[in-house]
């Protein structure tokens, strides 16, 4: 049934307009209404059809639509009641009828469902179709500027001014819904500009013409038989409505610029018209381009007022994302201070259980001892005293260790808390790996940091060492001084393990990179370290090579060398 109404649609047009073009001037007052009302009933009958069969959130734009056709029905009749003279009192009627018509064809377009946004996009997009319609009425001004005094003597300034008010008007509704979603041009919207856009045509052609009275005799008028035309296509076309805006391509700046090309025009068209036309023929368009000048300085304020919002939604956005950077680096040092508690408990597990067999075997010995009457030996007690107290030792260290959740940054001797945290380090490596810990003793290595920070980078890196050495090797932690005039402290970590690759090497400290087996490391140690590193200012350095081991060197600013 829609290829059989558009095929009706394009032959009617076309036999219209051929006929029109063939017949004769005098003919063509005659023929010319028959044959637009003929155009004027098939968009109406196409437009009600629509409107009837439309879900319920169009039905209100396709008889809005419907109605602004059917309008045009008596106005053609009243037009062709003339027979071709310039009557006042019709003139009047058809004037009203055709305001009429074109507010409603306003209305059924600004009622198609519209994508929702803030209330600054529905003022830039109000603003924008002002500014578009204004222009256009600049526009027909200055052309019919020669005929305007003429049509107001024979009594035709309502229906002239009512003929550019409808272009201008339906121009900025249909810029209103497509400028910031273009993809709704290819439905029927697209079809209902092109309406607009003969509506356009055919009245710059009556301005250039002087606006005579009468149309029908002239050629150009077979241009306004695309208006129907086009409007009963627009109520065939396939194409959803409003559906696919969301497809629509916002980013085209072509489409964004198209509701000012008018105003561009109007700049040029006001600067030849000035030296040139009377000042009272002017009197409408500079008046009209003065009110496009307040709309573009109106918007123009809008957009400084939405630019100002924008910058302080993105400074409170901004804010946000450094807050949960902030959380999400304290919940990362927490993740890594557990994974290093769980590696602690691990080596304390192991000695632990080496103490409980030192005391199991004394007490077994001490129970034979009695049950053979001999009396327990001091050497037995003594050994499960000592066994007890390095136990004791072994869990106070572990538990000092999670009892610092945070400590405030102050000098401390770097090289006096390596040779504390030895004993805690070496709960993290196996019997077969050596370390040794070599502490410069020139002069005191003082450093802004806590013995929890420092505690956190020794142990990931030893931890790290220790898994580089699964066959056991020496693992070397040396402290002193380096840089011009000893202004840093360094610490090296030197293990004797598997070594990197380059392309290893280049990527140790992105966030979640491991080459641990699944379940075994996070990929977030190393990262964190280097964070910490560099807070307090300092910077880290790894040399590796595959076989031959690596080295993680941290530099820290010295207080005492300032």
């Amino acid at each position: 049934m829609a290829r059989a109404a558009r095929g009706a649609l394009v032959a009617t047009w076309l036999g219209v307009t051929l006929a029109h073009l063939a017949l004769p001037a005098a003919q063509r007052i005659q023929v010319w209404p028959l044959g637009y009302l003929l155009l004027e009933i098939l968009a109406f009958l196409s437009l009600s059809h629509r409107a009837w069969r439309a879900p319920s959130g169009e039905r209100m734009a396709w008889l809005l639509l419907a109605v602004s056709a059917f309008f045009e029905v008596p106005s053609l009749l009243l037009t062709f009641s003339s027979h071709g003279q310039a009557v006042p009192e019709i003139i009047f009627l058809v004037s009203l009828l055709s305001l009429a018509t074109g507010i409603l064809a306003l209305a059924g377009v600004l009622s198609f469902p519209k994508e929702p946004g803030p209330g600054s996009l529905f003022r830039r997009r109000a603003l924008d179709s002002l500014i578009f319609a204004t222009s256009l009425l600049f526009l027909l001004l200055a052309m019919g500027v020669q005929g305007s005094l003429r049509a107001s003597s024979q009594g035709m300034g309502l229906r002239v001014l009512a003929a550019y008010l409808n272009a201008a008007l339906l121009g900025g509704g249909l810029v209103f819904m497509t400028s910031y979603h273009p993809g709704l041009i290819r439905g029927p919207l697209g079809w209902l500009s092109a309406s607009a856009l003969a509506w356009l045509s055919a009245l710059s052609c009556w301005a250039l013409a002087g606006l005579p009275s009468v149309t029908s005799p002239h050629a150009w008028i077979a241009l306004a038989g695309g208006i129907p035309f086009f409007q009963g296509l627009a109520a065939w076309s396939p194409q959803p409505e409003v559906s696919r805006a969301s497809r629509a391509t916002d980013g085209k700046r072509l489409v964004r610029l198209f509701p000012y090309l008018p105003v561009l025009a109007a700049i040029l068209v006001l600067a030849a018209l000035l030296p040139r036309g009377p000042l009272e023929l002017m009197r409408g368009a500079i008046g009209a381009f003065l009110l496009m000048v307040a709309l573009l300085l109106l918007r123009q304020f809008l957009a400084i007022l939405d630019l100002r919002a924008a910058r302080r939604t993105l400074e409170e956005r901004v804010q946000h994302r450094t807050e949960a950077l902030e959380h999400a680096q304290e919940a990362l040092l927490r993740t890594e201070r557990m994974n290093t508690l769980a590696l602690m408990g691990a080596g304390l597990a192991h000695d632990l259980n080496n103490l409980l067999s030192v005391l199991k075997s004394s007490a077994e010995l001490a129970l034979m001892n009695l049950e053979e009457g001999r009396p327990v030996g001091s050497e037995d007690l003594q050994r499960m005293t000592s066994a007890a107290s390095r136990a004791a030792t072994l869990t106070s260290r572990l538990m000092r260790f999670v009892s610092r959740e945070s400590e405030d940054l102050a000098p401390v001797d770097l090289g006096q808390e390596l040779r504390d945290m030895e004993a805690t380090l070496r709960l993290l490596i196996p019997r077969t790996v050596e370390l040794c810990i070599d502490v410069a003793p020139a002069e005191a290595l003082i450093v802004q940091s806590s013995r929890l920070r420092l505690e956190q980078m020794l142990v990931n890196l030893v931890a790290n060492a220790r898994d580089a050495m699964p066959e056991g090797g020496k693992l070397a932690i040396r402290a002193g001084a380096d840089g011009p005039e000893a202004a840093m402290a360094r610490i090296d970590v030197v293990d004797s393990g598997i070594g990197m690759p380059p392309e290893i090497l280049d990527r140790i400290f992105d966030p979640f990179f491991t080459t641990k087996a699944p379940g075994k490391g996070t990929g977030l140690g190393l990262p964190s370290l280097k964070a910490l590193v560099e807070e307090g200012e300092g910077r880290m350095e790894v040399a590796s090579e595959p076989g031959k081991g690596s080295r993680f060197t941290i530099f820290l600013p010295r207080l005492n060398a300032l």
